[in-house]
């Protein structure tokens, strides 16, 4: 058999180049939030050891910005630097967080020293691809954005009525601000909250009006069909985007779907302001204030209003235009290397 030329460690189906080469799909499964950090650290050294070996043989490698820990698809670039043969990097995913000064110092370190080995990276909103090459020091020429996607099939949309049963629900894990809406609940005590997040375990003082619960993705799915509306409450600050999934799954709904965009990447690239949603300044307030406007009876023919736009508006985000944006992508990094 021969050995594939084309390897994709990303979670994303992506089709045969122009050349006619294929992708070959690997690594599908990426440590969990429910693994304890030894378990995390052995699967990336794993991972890091396998991408060794397939760098050495492929021409096209398409890599994940957040695949561990260690962040070996990371690593390896700059183990590729000392490749006699080296093979076309697309690094894509969520992309990194500046985070405190020791951390941004590190993470700007190992991303110069992988950076020659790289010929494009792909983020998730056009703030993040203007701000990216200053960010961590790499050209802006090598930098794309390729606009997210709704995950939610059609077939789990239709699964069931779409209706409303009296809580505003938030829901996932990554970059939340969770301590705002749980103030939020605090300041609307005959309102009922319901947060899906593995990120409050353990937080003391949850108001009673407020329920944390662990969930699969069908009950997710269901907490979110039965909600009055949706909103995903975005850290504030971070140099990268996040949530995309979660509010245009509220919109594909047909939810209000509530969103933080105070010094937040990448929600005005889906969202206008009381138009398909709802942007909010993420302060408890600022969520207490809108969850009271949504609810008031004089504003119902307008928030009816949003909510045929946003089922309409959100079609434009299928997985086929992201996977076709990251096609043309790394076709495009393929034809500046000259390879056939």
């Amino acid at each position: 058999m021969e050995k594939p030329k084309y390897i994709v460690t990303a979670d994303i189906t992506l089709p045969a180049l122009n050349s006619g080469i294929k992708p070959y799909r690997t690594f599908e499964q990426f440590p969990s939030l429910r693994q304890n950090f030894r378990r995390k650290i052995i699967i990336s050294i794993q991972r890091l050891w396998a991408l060794l070996k397939w760098a050495k043989e492929c021409q096209v490698l398409v890599l994940d910005s957040t695949s561990g820990p260690l962040q070996p698809d990371l690593l390896i670039c700059i183990l590729i630097r000392f490749f006699r043969k080296k093979p076309i990097v697309i690094m894509t995913g969520d992309m990194w967080n500046k985070g405190n000064a020791f951390k941004y110092i590190l993470q700007k370190l190992i991303i110069r020293l992988a950076d020659p080995s790289i010929q494009r990276y792909v983020v998730h909103s056009l703030g993040e691809e203007k701000i990216f090459g200053e960010v961590w020091g790499v050209s802006p020429k090598k930098v794309r954005s390729c606009i997210y996607n709704y995950t939610f099939t059609d077939e789990e949309v239709k699964a069931g009525e779409i209706t409303t049963k009296g809580y505003i629900f938030a829901g996932g894990n990554p970059a939340r601000d969770y301590d705002s809406l749980i103030e939020s609940a605090r300041l609307l005590p005959k309102r009922n909250f319901i947060i899906a997040t593995r990120m409050l375990e353990g937080y003391k003082n949850i108001p009673s009006n407020l329920k944390v619960v662990q969930t699969s993705h069908q009950e997710f799915i269901q907490l979110m069909r039965e909600a009055d509306m949706v909103i995903t409450p975005l850290r504030s600050g971070l140099t990268r985007s996040a949530g995309q999934q979660t509010y245009l799954n509220a919109m594909r709904m047909g939810k209000i779907s509530i969103v933080n965009g105070k010094d937040v990447y990448g929600v005005t690239d889906y969202i206008q302001n009381q138009i398909n949603g709802i942007i909010v300044d993420g302060s408890p307030k600022g969520y207490a204030d809108v969850i009271e406007w949504v609810y008031d009876a004089t504003n119902q023919a307008t928030t009816e209003k949003i909510k045929r736009s946003a089922q309409e508006s959100v079609l434009e985000f299928t997985y086929k235009r992201y996977i076709d944006t990251m096609s043309s992508i790394i076709q495009e990094a393929v034809d500046e290397a000259g390879i056939k």
